[in-house]
């Protein structure tokens, strides 16, 4: 770690530069990415002593460690301004004033062996001293810069050694040194954001003044000599640890990292639009856009790892048109026995360089989480398509793109049965008119890519992200209508995604966020829908997609399917054949579901007045709109290169399916993939 004496420090602070350094003397790291009206503390998040003084202490690191702060630092590490405490606070304790700063017993222990000397002394307070003149320095920049000033001092405690079970909150702030008078609404703000956090068994619970009052020497020192910052003594449950043990629990401590991101951000923005100088109308600007090392490193080699990955390719069966006659020529008793094209990798070993990834180093743990995300996504792929032919490709296709729920097949009956079907021009267009019809799409549309056609496709047109290529079903069958709208599907949508993921810095969107197939195929479809003259036979083709899906979750055979869609819905044996086929290949695929689901899911965020642009930056989930917007205004991301007019001029004109459309029952809440 870089080191600077305190004056230095002090110099940096008053020139309004950016670093991260710790003093000379080791005690603190000070972490400015940005200057913002508001500061992080984590003053007792250390561990460290002195080497003259190891020995001297009676209390081993477990002892010390069980009246730490440990992990505080790491939750307010995605925040711009960090002041983090690197010493034990039995060496000196950065809470308590000079003169009750050195311990001789601390919390009924004895602290030191022998009584240590007054020299001893000085030079732990010499510590203590620096670390406030730090502080004040910064303190005094900040207000003076915005006018106000907000510090969030960060503690944890100890819960388990009650005698009697009491009912702790998670979280505790403590405001006695608070003048609520003027400063009582950002109380309740933060207090209300940190009942937004969530945890997987674990009942979150919010206090003021239950457990702690606010009452530390950080909180005094700043309001005693600023007239304008208030400081928020928080203290945090230690539900992330085993506070005798030390034992860990890595996902707590995400949880509560983000979400103490999230509060301390949105109650800043509060804070800032009321106390400072300057109004900001973005909690973008009060993060930092310094280049994370790590995160630039872990980017570029996932993208070499997964560049070349296309799902489609390997579930696609080469033999699809001799299945097909067999099926046929046997009069429906040959269940077809689908090949595939070989996997071209080492599934243990792609995961093990996968899950090799410093991922955790990334500093931002929103960042961090997003890249975990992916990073499970794609093992359970690996899995999945290591899996062709077996029981395990269901169950892995279940983990990664869930299954249809109850408002699914609602959804879908409920379209199946809604009026007829509608006349559509003869699908009379030769292989060569196609051609020219899409090869004149892609030139107008001005964005490059490849076209070629492919054998032994499900689908009538798919695009290689990898290949930046849209490919044809040669067996496909169009009309000029179709033209028109898989343009706007393939081109204005899918090859459109991959085009703007290839231009932005971060590679990651070329390899697409989780659940990207929902949201992806959803504003696919949308956009086809706005071309406005989508016919209802298209809904209903995506209903029956659902159905057919959810038969093959429980347990139909593909004659069962193909039977069943021959019988009750009149499918010609081709179309019906098809169809079971898109759902059984592998050994059970269902992410055919996902686009009536993701359909109805966009068409809603259309009518409400929603912009789409951030989702069309690459393979993007709405899941992660938030974090998009946020790396897109940090400067992360770039807006999208490409963008698509139809979603913003384009209008469904057919009252029957806005009718139907109206109808259905938001899927907002449906169940979803489990990514474990």
């Amino acid at each position: 770690m870089y080191k600077l004496s305190i004056e230095a420090m002090i110099e940096k602070i008053n020139r309004e530069e950016v670093f991260t350094a710790t003093n000379t003397a080791g005690g603190f790291t000070l972490h400015i990415e940005k200057y913002v009206p508001f500061i992080c503390a984590a003053v007792h998040d250390g561990s460290s002593m002195s080497d003259y003084l190891t020995g001297q202490c009676a209390l081993d690191e477990q002892s010390r460690w069980n009246e730490e702060d440990p992990f505080t630092g790491k939750f307010i590490e995605s925040l711009p301004i960090r002041i983090i405490g690197n010493d034990s606070r039995y060496y000196y304790d950065l809470n308590r004033a000079e003169d009750a700063a050195v311990y001789d017993v601390a919390w009924g222990k004895v602290v030191w062996r022998e009584p240590l000397t007054p020299d001893m002394k000085l030079l732990s307070l010499s510590r203590h001293r620096e670390f406030y003149a730090v502080l004040k320095a910064l303190v005094a920049k900040i207000e003076s810069k915005f006018g106000a000033a907000m510090l969030y001092d960060i503690h944890s405690y100890n819960y388990r050694r009650d005698v009697v079970e009491h009912k702790h909150p998670v979280f505790n702030l403590g405001t006695e040194n608070i003048n609520k008078n003027r400063y009582g609404r950002y109380v309740t703000r933060l207090l209300k954001e940190l009942t937004k956090i969530s945890f997987d068994n674990i009942e979150n619970t919010v206090a003021e003044n239950e457990v702690f009052f606010g009452r530390g020497y950080v909180s005094k020192f700043v309001t005693s000599n600023f007239e304008n910052t208030v400081v928020f003594p928080l203290e945090v449950k230690k539900i992330y640890c085993d506070e005798n043990t030390g034992d860990m629990f890595p996902e707590v401590i995400d949880r509560i990292s983000e979400g103490m991101k999230n509060a301390i951000i949105a109650t800043s923005l509060y804070f800032n639009n009321r106390e400072c100088k300057q109004r900001i109308n973005n909690k973008t600007k009060l993060l930092s856009s310094v280049d994370d090392p790590v995160l630039l490193a872990v980017d570029k080699k996932l993208y070499t790892l997964l560049r070349s990955f296309e799902t489609l390719l390997y579930v696609n069966p080469r033999n699809l048109e001799q299945s097909k006659k067999l099926f046929f020529d046997s009069n429906y008793r040959k269940v077809p026995q689908f090949t595939y094209r070989p996997l071209n990798i080492d599934a243990y070993e792609l995961k093990k360089r996968l899950y090799e990834l410093p991922v955790a180093d990334i500093y931002d743990i929103s960042i961090q989480r997003l890249y975990k995300d992916i990073i499970r996504e794609y093992a359970i792929t690996i899995d999945m398509l290591a899996a062709r032919g077996t029981d395990d490709f269901l169950y892995n296709s279940l983990r990664l793109y869930g299954k249809p729920d109850k408002t699914d097949v609602m959804n879908a009956n409920y379209i199946i049965q809604s009026y007829g079907l509608d006349d559509e021009a003869p699908k009379t267009l030769g292989k060569e008119e196609v051609r020219a019809r899409f090869s004149a799409a892609l030139k107008a549309w001005d964005m490059g890519g490849k076209l070629t056609f492919g054998k032994n496709m499900a689908a009538r047109v798919m695009v290689n992200s990898a290949k930046k290529t849209l490919i044809v079903n040669e067996k496909a069958n169009f009309n000029e209508n179709d033209i028109k709208l898989l343009t706007q599907h393939e081109i204005g949508v899918h090859m459109l995604t991959t085009i703007n993921a290839n231009k932005q810095p971060l590679k990651f969107l070329s390899l697409g966020t989780p659940n990207n197939v929902e949201t992806q195929e959803g504003l696919a479809v949308l956009s086809e829908f706005l071309t406005g003259t989508m016919h209802i036979n298209r809904l209903k083709d995506l209903a029956y997609r659902v159905i057919a899906v959810n038969m093959m979750v429980k347990g139909k055979s593909f004659r069962e399917i193909f039977e069943y869609l021959v019988d009750e819905y009149n499918f010609g044996r081709d179309k019906a054949f098809d169809l079971t086929a898109r759902v059984m290949r592998g050994g059970g695929f269902t992410k055919d579901y996902l686009y009536l689901r993701g359909f109805i899911k966009v068409y809603n965020q259309h009518n409400a007045g929603e912009s789409f642009d951030h989702l069309l930056i690459g393979k993007t989930s709405v899941e992660y709109s938030g974090l998009l917007k946020e790396l897109i205004g940090r400067g992360y991301l770039k807006r999208p290169h490409h963008v698509n007019d139809i979603f913003k001029n384009g209008e469904i004109d057919d009252a029957t399916i806005k009718y139907i459309l109206k109808s259905t029952k938001a899927v907002d809440e449906a169940e979803g993939p489990v990514l474990n």
